[in-house]
Formats: C-alpha cells, sequence, structure tokens
C-alpha cells in the first residue's frame, strides 16, 4: 500500500519534469520606459539678404523634430537606452539622433549620431541656426547647415557633486560636404568642463550654466591633412532671484586657430565654399544675451530677450560682423508659444559686405509623454533640442 502512492509521484514527476524546466526559462523581459517628444516650429520669415540674393520670403518649418527614447534600469545599477529622433533640415528629413547611451549616479556615456559639443550656451533666439556662425565652432569640411550641429560621436562623462559639474571627453566625425574635401575616419576629438544647476534650482543660484570646453578638428588641405583648435567659454547667470520675474544673461567666447592661407576671396559671399573656408579661417567670436521671463504664480507665460553677436577673422583685413536678434515668446497654453523675432547682421567689405535682415512670426508646439515610467528619473527628452525659452 505505501509503495503505490511513492509509484504515482515518481511516474508524476517524470510527466511534470520537463515542463517543470520549461516553465524556468520564462520571458524575463521588461518593457523599456518610451519617452515619446517632439516639437513643431513653424514661422513666416520675411527676408532682406545682402549675402544671398536669392533669399525669398517663405514658411519656415526648420527645427520641427520628434523624439523617442527606450531606457530601462539594469541588473546592478545605472540606466541604459537608446534615442532615435529625426528633424526637418534645408528641406529633407535627416535622423539627427541616432545613439545609445549609458548614465549612473558617477559617470554617463553615449555613441552614435548626436549633437556635437561645439557650443556651451543655449541663447534665446528661435533656432540654433539663427545665429550659427557665432555660437557654434563651424564644420570646416562642409557647407552644409546640418552638418555645423550634429555628427557621430562617442562621449564619456564623470559627474561631481550630483551631476551639477561634469568633466568629459569625446571623439566625432563630422559630416564631409559632397563640394569640400574632407578627413577620413575620426576628425574631431575635445575635452570640456560643464557646471549645470538642474531645473528646480535655476531660480534660487547665481550661476545657472558655466564651462569651458576644447573642440580640435582635423582639416584637409592641398599639403595633405592638419589639425585646428578652438576653444569655448561661457556663462549663464540670473541678475535676481525672483522666479516670478526673472532677468537673465548669458556670455559666451569661440577662440579659433583656424589654418593658414584664408583670404577675403575664401570666405566672400560669393563663394560657394564660404561657410567651410570661415571654420577654417583664424577668428574670434562674442556672443551675449539679455532675458526676461514672467511666470505670474510660478507659470511660465511669456519671455522678451534680445541677444547680440560680434565676429572678427583676424587675418582677413576688414572682415568684422555683428548681429543683433530681440524676440519674443507667449505662451498661449502649456506647450503652445507665439513666437517673433527680428534678426539683423551687418558684415565688413572683406567678408563681401551688405546686410541681412530676417523679420520671423510664428508658433511652435511641444509635446511630451511618457509610457511605463518604472526609472523615475525626469530628465525632458526635450533637453536634447534647442531650448529657446526658459
Amino acid at each position: 500500500m505505501t509503495q503505490k502512492p511513492t509509484l504515482f509521484l515518481v511516474a508524476l514527476l517524470a510527466i511534470l519534469a520537463p515542463e517543470a524546466a520549461v516553465a524556468l526559462e520564462v520571458d524575463r523581459e521588461v518593457l523599456p520606459r518610451i519617452t515619446v517628444g517632439g516639437r513643431s516650429v513653424a514661422t513666416l520669415d520675411a527676408v532682406d539678404h545682402d549675402s544671398s540674393g536669392a533669399d525669398e520670403t517663405e514658411i519656415n518649418v526648420e527645427d520641427s523634430a520628434i523624439l523617442m527614447r527606450f531606457d530601462k534600469r539594469l541588473y546592478e545599477n545605472g540606466v541604459a537606452g537608446a534615442v532615435f529622433g529625426f528633424k526637418e533640415s534645408e528641406d529633407q528629413v535627416e535622423f539627427h539622433q541616432f545613439h545609445a547611451f549609458y548614465w549612473d549616479r558617477d559617470k554617463a556615456a553615449a555613441i552614435g549620431r548626436m549633437q556635437l559639443r561645439n557650443l556651451l550656451i543655449e541663447f534665446p533666439i528661435l533656432r540654433d541656426e539663427d545665429l550659427l556662425e557665432y555660437t557654434h565652432v563651424g564644420n570646416a569640411s562642409s557647407n552644409i547647415e546640418f552638418d555645423q550641429r550634429y555628427g557621430e560621436l562617442v562621449s564619456f562623462d564623470w559627474f561631481i557633486d550630483r551631476r551639477i559639474q561634469r568633466l568629459g571627453v569625446w571623439g566625432a566625425t563630422r559630416r564631409n560636404g559632397p563640394s569640400v574635401a574632407g578627413p577620413d575616419g575620426i576628425d574631431t576629438w575635445g575635452m570640456g568642463y560643464v557646471y549645470e544647476q538642474p531645473e528646480d534650482l535655476q531660480y534660487v543660484k547665481w550661476i545657472r550654466h558655466a564651462g569651458i570646453m576644447l573642440d580640435r578638428q582635423k582639416v584637409t588641405t592641398g599639403a595633405g591633412d592638419e589639425w585646428m583648435s578652438a576653444v569655448i567659454a561661457g556663462i549663464e547667470f540670473n541678475l535676481n532671484m525672483n522666479p516670478q520675474s526673472n532677468w537673465s544673461a548669458a556670455v559666451q567666447i569661440i577662440r579659433n586657430q583656424g589654418i593658414d592661407g584664408i583670404t577675403a576671396a575664401d570666405v566672400a559671399h560669393g563663394n560657394a565654399n564660404a561657410v567651410s573656408n570661415r571654420a577654417r579661417a583664424a577668428y574670434t567670436s562674442v556672443v551675449a544675451s539679455l532675458r526676461h521671463t514672467a511666470r505670474p504664480h510660478l507659470l511660465t507665460r511669456y519671455q522678451g530677450a534680445v541677444t547680440v553677436a560680434w565676429k572678427e577673422y583676424s587675418d582677413i583685413p576688414d572682415a568684422t560682423q555683428w548681429s543683433v536678434a530681440p524676440g519674443f515668446v507667449y505662451r498661449l497654453g502649456q506647450g503652445v508659444d507665439l513666437l517673433g523675432q527680428v534678426r539683423y547682421t551687418d558684415y565688413d567689405a572683406g567678408l563681401g559686405g551688405g546686410s541681412d535682415t530676417t523679420v520671423q512670426l510664428g508658433i511652435a508646439f511641444s509635446l511630451e509623454a511618457r509610457f511605463n515610467d518604472n526609472i523615475g528619473e525626469r530628465d525632458s527628452i526635450l533637453n536634447l533640442e534647442h531650448g529657446y525659452i526658459k
């Protein structure tokens, strides 16, 4: 009698053992956190440009973009994921964000296509390219606007003081334009130190953002490849501590070593490679802004700002340009803004002379949504894009 239950259990286990083994191999895949964000920026641009007589009044949708981020916590520590993003640029859709990343409390790494580390301060202008010649270290191997801002990059950052300070190093490939001879492989490396307050402390600390960076870029010339260096330094700071009616200012300086042999004919308006040649020239650029943001009841409603910029090409006679760009943003609702800006640029004779004026009026719509948020950190995906209001 006692053997029958034993035999029965042995037979039952023999039947169920393979199924039990299969049961242990269940799919442990955890769905990632999904963040979707984007911005549509549309303006009516009325232009009067001496630098490009073919420019006409148009509807401008540059910098409109869609972004998607997928990330999850790892087994021991840290978060890893990927970002995919595309935007409208010069009447084409380009993947401007296409990279994988890792971060934890002490460090961060990323590899893929993303924004180059060739600027330090975001100024209160409607689009990055509005003052691109002043705010970014240019691409000496391309005349295409997209290539001045994006490339393939691998970066490592070490955080100090709860991520408020960071030290970084990076290597990159700036894309080569079709009409300019460019180097192969990794053509850029750099390093830098950045101090940046988190969003919730921006109105209670005097310094919002500051840093210094070195950008090294390989340039292909008729005599072979050579390296040029640019130093970027900047600071953004509060002028008062009232979050309901805040005044802030920012300054950024770029000193580009350039290469020898760039002439006035190379950088004149009519030269087909003027953009890349100006990136190769030795120059100093200074950009400064004054911003007022009104936040009644701590709800952002409107912003008024003016940005001024100056640039001098040191090896070319009579080659100075300057710009001024006053603008406003009025917030109609969450993520919906009315935009206006006037941009005026004056060129000395060494750059071709004349002036450019652009009047912009438009509207922007921004969105961000998270799904399956099992991570908790609230770093906005829209921080990957130019922020015209703060």
